[in-house]
């Protein structure tokens, strides 16, 4: 049996997750905080048995990326009441009995969101039905926020909105819909790591009046992004969400407090400096 000794070891799975930035954000946390752990990043393709295999190596807990939230929310031992409430688990935390699992990523984004704006009574459009986006929109519910949801699939789509009982507009008619949205957050994989990607909503769509955030951060310009702020809307870069959500895993992890405190800090300059070296990871 192979087990670590000498550090905790800590690691974000996915498929892909070569471009994932947590394991410089993470590193320049635990340097910040004088601990000794390690973060790596790895490509997972059989979830089951690739968590039993983690867990038996040691690793003390797990970020976990697309497309595996939902599964990860199905195969841990335990998850608290709102992984199970949203369907998703994106935090998984080592337990003698298995992985226990939490989701922070709707910390994240409402935190992103609410440095820009209040949902309190505004109108949302999430774009998306996947994991990522069960967590953002009981982050805009859980603040007052009226949530629709839009996807390409329309069977998914429609699947999700009744189960969060929620307004349901199909991607290729939300341009007709005549809806007016305050928030609008962008939660597919549209785009990632290809700047030059057309946005998946017409350009027209957009509003000075609105705030915007596409949750993919790598390029840190999406053409989701670029067409929001070209129409003069205010964007939310999805580099905060990726912060604020990390924040509250190593919370979580290490059973201290993390946010505003000077190691937030290094964070974002790690994962500023990744992005403008523009090395894969």
């Amino acid at each position: 049996m192979i087990r670590p000794e000498q550090k905790r070891l800590f690691a974000v799975i996915g498929n892909p997750v070569r471009h994932s930035l947590s394991p410089v954000m993470m590193s320049a946390c635990f340097e910040a905080l004088g601990l000794s752990a390690l973060y790596a990043a790895f490509y997972v393709d059989e979830l089951e048995r690739d968590l039993d295999l983690l867990h038996k190596t040691g690793f003390s807990g797990l970020s976990v990326t697309l497309p595996y939230k939902e599964m990860a929310c199905r195969l841990a031992e335990r998850i608290d009441a709102t992984a199970k409430q949203i369907g998703a688990a994106n935090t998984l935390k080592r337990t003698e009995y298995g992985w226990e699992g939490c989701n922070t990523d709707w910390t994240g984004a409402l935190r992103a969101l609410q440095a820009a704006c209040d949902p309190y009574r505004r109108s949302a459009l999430i774009v998306g039905a996947g994991g990522a986006a069960r967590a953002v929109a009981y982050g805009l519910r859980q603040a007052g926020a009226k949530v629709t949801i839009s996807n390409r699939c329309v069977e998914r789509g429609r699947s999700f909105s009744k189960q969060i009982q929620a307004a349901f507009i199909p991607l290729s008619l939300l341009e007709k819909s005549g809806d007016k949205f305050d928030i609008i957050v962008q939660c597919t994989s549209s785009g990632l790591s290809d700047q030059s990607a057309a946005s998946i909503v017409p350009s027209s769509f957009f509003k000075p009046e609105m705030t915007v955030m596409d949750i993919v951060y790598s390029p840190p310009v999406t053409a989701f992004s670029r067409a929001a702020k070209d129409a003069g809307a205010v964007v939310v870069s999805g580099l905060d969400m990726l912060l604020y959500q990390g924040v509250a895993q190593l919370e979580w992890w290490l059973e201290r407090p993390i946010f505003e405190t000077p190691a937030v800090d290094a964070m974002r300059r790690a994962l500023e400096k990744a992005l403008l070296d523009d090395k894969p990871l």
